[in-house]
Formats: C-alpha cells, structure tokens, sequence
C-alpha cells in the first residue's frame, strides 16, 4: 500500500522549481508547471540512460516537421542528457511509448508538498 511522503514546503519547490527527494529507495522530483503552477512528481531517472530526468526543462511539446512545428499544448520534462520528453501527466515518452518514467500523485497540504509512493 503506498503512503503519502512529505518531501519539502510548497514554499521552496515553487522557489526553486523543483524538488528531488528519496522515498523507499528511489529517487523522484516534484517539478512545477508555469502555467498555472500545478506541481506534478515524476522518477527521477530517465529510462534511456539514466540520467537525472528532474535536471531537465519543463516545456510544452512541439508536433510536426522542420520548419512547420505546432504547438501540442501539452507539457513534457525534457531529459537533460540526449532530450527524451517525457508527458508529465502519464510518464510515457511521445517519441516511443515503450519508454516511460514513473507518475506520482502530488498533493500540497498545510503549505508542505506530499507524494503518494
């Protein structure tokens, strides 16, 4: 059964960006979106190689070819080692969904941010 984890205070993750904390092993990152500043948590380990995934960019996703990109309208963590992204509300990776990062719920509670793991 998976418990709530207090990982840091709303206060300093909407400062900073993000968090990165470990909870029963493993690694994950609160990350906060600029739009709307809505928090989402996701592993912090990219499935390609590894990397710190939380290091990287939140951004929204671009569709298309060179030249006439689109805007997709949906925010991805963009890997900061070889640029994988990653949906930051399923995990999966919209280049090839066999690859994915682990979602958590985030919640914020009496200023304090909460994973469920």
């Amino acid at each position: 059964m998976s418990e709530w984890h207090d990982i840091a205070s709303e206060q300093d993750v909407r400062r900073d960006g993000r968090v990165v904390a470990r909870i029963a092993g493993r690694e994950l990152g609160v990350v906060v979106l600029e739009a709307g500043g809505e928090l989402r948590a996701i592993r912090n380990r990219c499935p390609h190689h590894g990397a710190p995934l939380c290091l990287g960019r939140v951004q929204e996703r671009l569709t298309g070819t060179p030249g006439s990109y689109v805007r997709s309208g949906r925010l991805t963590l963009r890997c900061p080692w070889h640029g994988w992204e990653f949906d930051l509300e399923t995990g999966v990776c919209p280049d090839d969904e066999s690859m994915r990062a682990a979602v958590y719920p985030v919640r914020v509670d009496a200023g304090r941010v909460l994973v469920q793991a």
